[in-house]
């Protein structure tokens, strides 16, 4: 499972001041530094536990007990996504489970002075919801270009219909375009692969963060 927080710019050294108050435990930062993207910190959880739980909208509340569909893996992504934007810049908080290639599951939130703003998710069922909008599914007509896989680029049409056409009859999407849409609007160009991406950030050096 990879889970990301991620926000533009370099580390802060007030992060830990904010974390401090939605985490307990040690986490892994580092800074993400591509061709032509804008730089971003990478924040992901290892040893930890949250304060408290996420400030869910009443509706994604509603989706996730009729679906019996956890909103993210767990809360510590959410929160600390609630706790980092209050001040800062607009936060991603980003998961991907690739280990069942037939039962992918992702999915992306976007917070902004404290609020989430936009979610998109993708599991047994999908969701997407935006401030001030009904429920929905995650879009599919502007992703055709973006779509990547979570260990190959999907580049010819066969494979686009395929995957389109599983859409249509029974997620809507796939987990990996809705990341792939995401890190795109972060990271200001389009992303490589997650391999690649977990492999820059491994070479780019991580360093202990604990609150």
């Amino acid at each position: 499972m990879i889970e990301w927080l991620l926000f533009p710019g370099e580390f802060s050294a007030d992060l830990p001041r904010r974390l401090v108050k939605v985490w307990r435990g040690t986490s892994l930062v580092s800074v993400l530094r591509l061709p032509d993207a804008r730089v971003v910190t990478v924040i992901e959880p290892r040893e930890l536990r949250a304060l408290r739980e996420p400030r869910w909208p009443d509706v994604l509340s509603d989706w996730a007990d009729i679906h019996e569909e956890p909103i993210f893996p767990s809360p510590l992504l959410p929160v600390a996504g609630e706790a980092l934007s209050e001040t800062g810049p607009d936060v991603l908080c980003m998961f991907a489970d690739p280990t069942e290639p037939e039962r992918v599951r992702g999915g992306i939130a976007w917070y902004e002075k404290g609020r989430l703003r936009e979610l998109e998710q993708v599991g047994r069922a999908a969701v997407a919801w935006q401030k001030g909008e009904p429920l929905g599914r995650p879009r599919v007509s502007d992703l055709r270009s973006q779509l990547f896989s979570f260990g190959r680029k999907l580049a010819d049409s066969r494979r686009d219909a395929d995957m389109f056409q599983r859409a249509d009859n029974a997620r809507a999407v796939t987990a990996e375009a809705v990341v792939a849409r995401a890190l795109t609007k972060l990271l200001n160009t389009e992303p490589p692969a997650l391999p690649d991406l977990a492999a820059a950030l491994e070479r780019g050096g991580r360093a202990k963060l604990t609150v």
